[in-house]
């Protein structure tokens, strides 16, 4: 398994980012964002930082035709909130969902998903010119599928790490990777 794989271009660094989607008839020529009330970062352009990942996210979600398709993209790596590796900027993520959170509750509300994340979207983010971020969440086993995270149960090290980005602009070089998978 590698790392996040980097470049460096015209003294820019970019991070190589993994987009599934389910086989279409004709490739698409730029991401698709996700609008699904449950994502995690809410509205945007999703990306796996790992081509691991992106494989099991096809085999999991996007694959009703039995077949899934994975995109490649250069991702420049400015103003991304790098909630994963980055002290500060997990802090401050931290710090911002429960700030959100408790907004909520003052105002009597539940601080679902997707209220917070539009909420974050609109006071946060925007203001603070964040075009994404990068964030890990629990390795799981869905629809009874029974990887191996970790041979130290229950010490789960492997991220499964997005890249949830706002800012399409920032998104260059799209380009298939791995066609009709399955």
């Amino acid at each position: 398994m590698k790392p996040m794989t980097r470049l460096e271009k015209g003294g820019i660094d970019y991070i190589i980012g993994y987009h599934t989607q389910e086989n279409r008839p004709n490739q698409i020529k730029g991401p698709i964002p996700c609008n699904r009330k449950d994502a995690w970062l809410g509205k945007g352009y999703y990306f796996w930082a790992e081509e691991e990942f992106a494989h099991y996210w096809g085999t999991d979600m996007k694959s009703k035709n039995n077949y899934y398709d994975i995109y490649q993209s250069e991702i420049e790596n400015t103003n991304i909130l790098n909630a994963s590796f980055d002290e500060d900027s997990y802090f401050f993520f931290k710090n911002a969902i429960e700030k959100a959170r408790v907004f909520f509750l003052k105002n009597g509300e539940d601080p679902d998903l997707q209220k917070v994340h539009r909420f974050l979207r609109d006071k946060f983010w925007l203001k603070l010119k964040i075009n994404g971020i990068i964030f890990d969440d629990l390795p799981m086993n869905p629809n009874g599928k029974n990887r191996v995270y970790s041979d130290i149960l229950p010490m789960y090290y492997k991220k499964r790490i997005q890249i949830a980005i706002f800012n399409k602009n920032i998104i260059s070089n799209f380009a298939p990777f791995k066609i009709k998978e399955q």
